[in-house]
């Protein structure tokens, strides 16, 4: 796909948010640096796409699969990007169009991670990026 962050309206903003340990068989929200609920509260009047999610170990994954998703008050989003990182991918990046997810004025937007039963090592520390425009709802 191509041209998908190519866009000449809105405002674009990045999230970074952390998470150190996951275990494996979980679903979990990344963090703020400071460890603080993560978040960003979308404007009034705006509607926030997610266009790209990059996800990064910090250590070499030997099992089992993380999968990084944009969340909307906390919730996955089902058809926004969503990078895997694996024994052979360590980081990854997605994107997805804008319009297909948008999340509403007054949501948080955050990101999560999933582990399957096999992720190892629980160990890992995972850093995740999502770029998005926010657009007039």
């Amino acid at each position: 796909m191509a041209n998908e962050l190519s866009r000449d309206d809105g405002i674009s903003v990045s999230i970074a948010l952390s998470l150190a340990n996951p275990g494996a068989a979980a679903t979990t929200n990344l963090l703020a640096p400071q460890g603080n609920l993560s978040g960003f509260i979308v404007p009034t009047g705006y509607k926030f796409h997610p266009l790209l999610l990059s996800g990064v170990s910090n250590a070499d994954l030997t099992a089992g699969t993380a999968t990084f998703k944009a969340t909307d008050n906390d919730t996955e989003l089902v058809n926004g990007p969503a990078p895997v990182l694996s024994d052979t991918v360590q980081q990854a990046s997605a994107v997805a169009r804008v319009g297909i997810e948008p999340i509403a004025a007054a949501h948080k937007v955050g990101i999560s991670v999933t582990t399957d039963a096999g992720y190892l090592p629980v160990t890992a520390d995972l850093d995740a990026v999502l770029i998005g425009l926010l657009l007039p709802a």
